[in-house]
């Protein structure tokens, strides 16, 4: 509902400040609008477990951290955005070592089924094709104790 209410003012605002826009100009302020308010799904900085370090986008970067018996979700990457500008395709590599719990990556990719990338311990290495729309990665803990070493790229 607020992310609405945000591309619809954003929207207004773009009506009335480009009047003598192109089409396709009014387009890219649109999708600019969409890729920003899909940065409100992502964790803050303040409030993941870890360190995370974005690379080209949100969509890309390393995410290091180390729980104890941690039960909750984190987003450290992803966005949303109307089409490919941002990448065609993303790199996961995620390194797990844990001392128990469960744990789970999970790719959240616009209305299809989540996927899981990883579960428990061990390395997993994917190529996630992103789509226009939603694409995020979260880490899914319950009562988990170990680290997790997140690289997309």
């Amino acid at each position: 509902m607020k992310l609405t209410v945000v591309v619809f003012t954003l929207l207004l605002l773009a009506g009335v400040l480009l009047p003598g826009c192109s089409k396709e100009q009014v387009l890219d302020v649109y999708s600019d609008a969409v890729e920003l308010a899909g940065n409100v799904g992502l964790t803050s900085g303040l409030f993941l477990e870890g360190k995370r370090e974005f690379g080209e986008d949100r969509y890309t970067g390393t995410y290091k951290v180390d729980y104890v018996n941690y039960t909750g979700e984190e987003c450290p990457f992803g966005g949303t955005m109307l089409d490919k500008r941002a990448q065609e395709h993303v790199e996961v590599t995620c390194t797990v070592e844990s001392e128990g719990g469960a744990v789970s990556l999970v790719w959240n990719c616009g209305g299809a089924d989540p996927v899981v990338l990883a579960e428990g311990a061990g390395t997993f290495t994917e190529t996630c094709y992103l789509s226009p729309g939603s694409n995020y990665f979260n880490i899914l803990c319950e009562d988990f104790t170990g680290s997790v070493d997140l690289t997309i790229q």
